[in-house]
C-alpha cells in the first residue's frame, strides 16, 4: 500500500509539470543526466524551455533552437542572429534531435534542432512579461546616465551585445543581470519584428 502511494504520488508529481513551458530568469546550468553534477553548459535568461519531467532536484528539459550547420556547441533564438539560447560544452553528449535544415538569407545553413538536457529547479517561471519589463527597466533606468538612452529598435540583435557590453561597466547594472538585458534588447532589435 505505502509503495503504490509513493508511486502513484510521483507519477502525480511528474505528470504536473509534464510538456510545461517556462523560461529562464537566469543563468542556469545544464547537466546530461538527472545524477550528474558536472555542468555541461549554460541556459540564458528569457530562453524557453519545455518541463518534461520534474524531480525532487532537477527537470528533465527540451530545449528547441537553431545551431549552425556543423557547430554543436551553440543554440540560437532564431537562424542567422546570435541571440544565444545555451551555450554547450564541446565535450558535452547532450541528446540532440534535428528537426529540419534550411539556409538563412546568406546561404548558411542551420539545422533547427531539440535539445534534452536536465537543470536545476530554481529560477523558471511560467511567465516572460515580468522578465523583460525588469530587463526593460535596467536599460532605461541605467543606460540614460551620460546620454540619453538608445531606442532599442535602433540596433539589428547582432549589434546589441557588443554596443551594451561598449556601455554597460559605465551602469550600476549587477553582473548577473546583464544577460538578461542583452537578451531582450537583441529579442526587441529593429530586426526582431515578427520573429
Amino acid at each position: 500500500m505505502k509503495k503504490s502511494l509513493i508511486l502513484g504520488m510521483t507519477v502525480l508529481t511528474v505528470s504536473l509539470y509534464a510538456s510545461e513551458t517556462m523560461y529562464s530568469s537566469s543563468v542556469k546550468n545544464l547537466y546530461e543526466a538527472a545524477n550528474s553534477d558536472a555542468v555541461k553548459g549554460r541556459l540564458l535568461p528569457t530562453s524557453e524551455v519545455k518541463v518534461v519531467e520534474k524531480n525532487a532536484d532537477k527537470s528533465k528539459i527540451e530545449i528547441e533552437g537553431f545551431m549552425k550547420a556543423g557547430v554543436s556547441n551553440a543554440i540560437y533564438f532564431v537562424k542567422g542572429k546570435r541571440i544565444l539560447v545555451a551555450g554547450l560544452s564541446k565535450n558535452g553528449q547532450f541528446d540532440v534531435k534535428k528537426l529540419s535544415s534550411s539556409k538563412d538569407e546568406d546561404g548558411v545553413e542551420w539545422d533547427k534542432v531539440v535539445l534534452t538536457a536536465y537543470t536545476k529547479n530554481d529560477n523558471l517561471t511560467k511567465d516572460l512579461k515580468p522578465l523583460y519589463d525588469k530587463a526593460e527597466n535596467l536599460y532605461k533606468n541605467n543606460c540614460a546616465i551620460c546620454h540619453p538612452a538608445h531606442p532599442i529598435a535602433e540596433f539589428t540583435a547582432n549589434q546589441w551585445p557588443s554596443m551594451f557590453k561598449a556601455m554597460v561597466n559605465r551602469t550600476a547594472i549587477p553582473k548577473q543581470e546583464r544577460y538578461l538585458v542583452t537578451q531582450f534588447l537583441q529579442k526587441h532589435a529593429k530586426d526582431m519584428k515578427g520573429e
